[in-house]
Order: structure tokens, then C-alpha cells, then sequence
């Protein structure tokens, strides 16, 4: 059950992006929501795959040859929670900008994804749902839970199943909408989108403050236990 939740918390940490839920909307607000968002949720799920299995090899990797597997994990958990404290401060602080996108990869793949087909929809998507640094390391920590050498394989696979879904709920639920409500969802999605404008930057303060003092609290609970 403690694994469980442990890969849950990662998931929901690793879903809370700015940057993800503006790319959606920037893919459903297209021409073609229902068929770019379709191809962007595909893409992003791969992505999520991709990077789970990658995970997967170097975790199992640590546990065979190391015999300081959780102590690695309690690093990077801290070292992810000060780097993700440290922007938000700066963002805080005005150092760090005020949009949305933080870095000029997010930008260029924001630009991109309103002119470009379900194709290219879908290799974008599977960029982002790769991950970037945070996004990624969080896909290592709950992946190092899934190869800890207590858990058998159907509940690996379990746990595996609650990360892609739970980290690509922002992805997701947007386009769920989409799909059955069509046009008739523009309005609340419009809404929303207008918000994540309008707060952008005190959401990406209060994003990275707050999991990256949780994620620092958690890495030295396990170095101090």
C-alpha cells in the first residue's frame, strides 16, 4: 500500500505542469481539437511510457549491482525538491519570468504545436511526456519504488499502470472533453485557458514551492530513517 501511495504522490507531482496543461490547450483551441488532442494524448502517453521503461532498466540496474538504492533515491528526491524550491523563488522573485513556459524548448514547442499536424502533434507530445528534468527524475523515483526488490511482477505492472495514468491526468481529462463534448466545450475550456493566463506565473511560484518542499521534506524523512 506505502508503494502505492508513494507512486501516486510522484504521478500527481510529475502531472502538476504550467507548461503541460498550456500545450494542451494550445492543441485543443487548434482547428481540429478532437483529432490533435487524440494525437497529442497518444503522443504524451508514449512519451510517459517510453521514459517508465527507461526507468525501469537503470532502477532494476541499481538494485542488482548497488546496495545503496534508497539512498540514491532520498538524494535525488532532495536534490529535485531544492532545484524545483530554487526556481520558484527566483520566479517568486521575478527572476525567473512571468510566463508560462520557463525555458525556450517549452517555447518553441508551445509555438509549434498550434501549426503543425496530428503527426508532429505526436512526437511533441511524446516529448513533453518524456519530460524535462522534473518530470523525468520523478519518473526515476517512482520507478525506483516499482524495482524495489519486495514487489513482484503483476504489482509492478500495477504500479507502472498508476503512474501513466495519474501523471497524464492534465493531458487527459482536457481532451476527454473534447472528444465527447466537442464544441460545446470550447467555453469551459476557454475559461480555463483565460485563468492559466491570467496566473501563470503564481502557479508556477506555488507549483514549484510547494512539491519542492514536499519533495525535500520526503528525501530526508528517508535519509534520516
Amino acid at each position: 500500500m506505502y508503494a502505492f501511495l508513494e507512486v501516486l504522490v510522484y504521478g500527481l507531482f510529475a502531472t502538476a505542469s504550467a507548461l503541460i496543461l498550456a500545450a494542451v490547450y494550445v492543441v485543443i483551441g487548434g482547428e481540429h481539437p478532437r483529432r490533435s488532442g487524440v494525437a497529442f494524448l497518444t503522443g504524451f502517453l508514449f512519451g510517459t511510457l517510453l521514459a517508465c521503461l527507461v526507468a525501469l532498466v537503470v532502477g532494476q540496474t541499481f538494485v542488482d549491482r548497488m546496495d545503496a538504492h534508497d539512498e540514491v533515491r532520498a538524494g535525488l528526491t532532495v536534490a529535485l525538491g531544492l532545484a524545483l524550491v530554487v526556481v520558484g523563488l527566483r520566479a517568486r522573485s521575478g527572476a525567473g519570468g512571468t510566463d508560462v513556459t520557463g525555458s525556450s524548448r517549452a517555447t518553441a514547442i508551445l509555438a509549434g504545436l498550434g501549426n503543425v499536424g496530428p503527426a508532429a502533434t505526436f512526437s511533441m507530445a511524446g516529448l513533453l511526456g518524456f519530460g524535462g528534468p522534473k518530470r523525468l527524475v520523478l519518473t526515476f523515483l517512482a520507478m525506483g519504488t516499482v524495482t524495489a526488490e519486495q514487489h513482484r511482477d503483476v504489482v509492478d505492472v500495477t504500479l507502472v499502470v498508476v503512474y501513466l495514468v495519474v501523471s497524464s491526468l492534465l493531458v487527459a481529462v482536457p481532451v476527454g472533453i473534447v472528444v465527447v463534448a466537442g464544441e460545446r466545450a470550447a467555453v469551459v475550456l476557454g475559461r480555463g485557458q483565460s485563468w492559466l493566463t491570467a496566473h501563470a506565473a503564481a502557479l508556477r511560484v506555488y507549483l514549484s514551492l510547494g512539491i519542492g518542499g514536499l519533495l525535500v521534506l520526503d528525501g530526508l524523512v528517508r535519509l534520516v530513517s
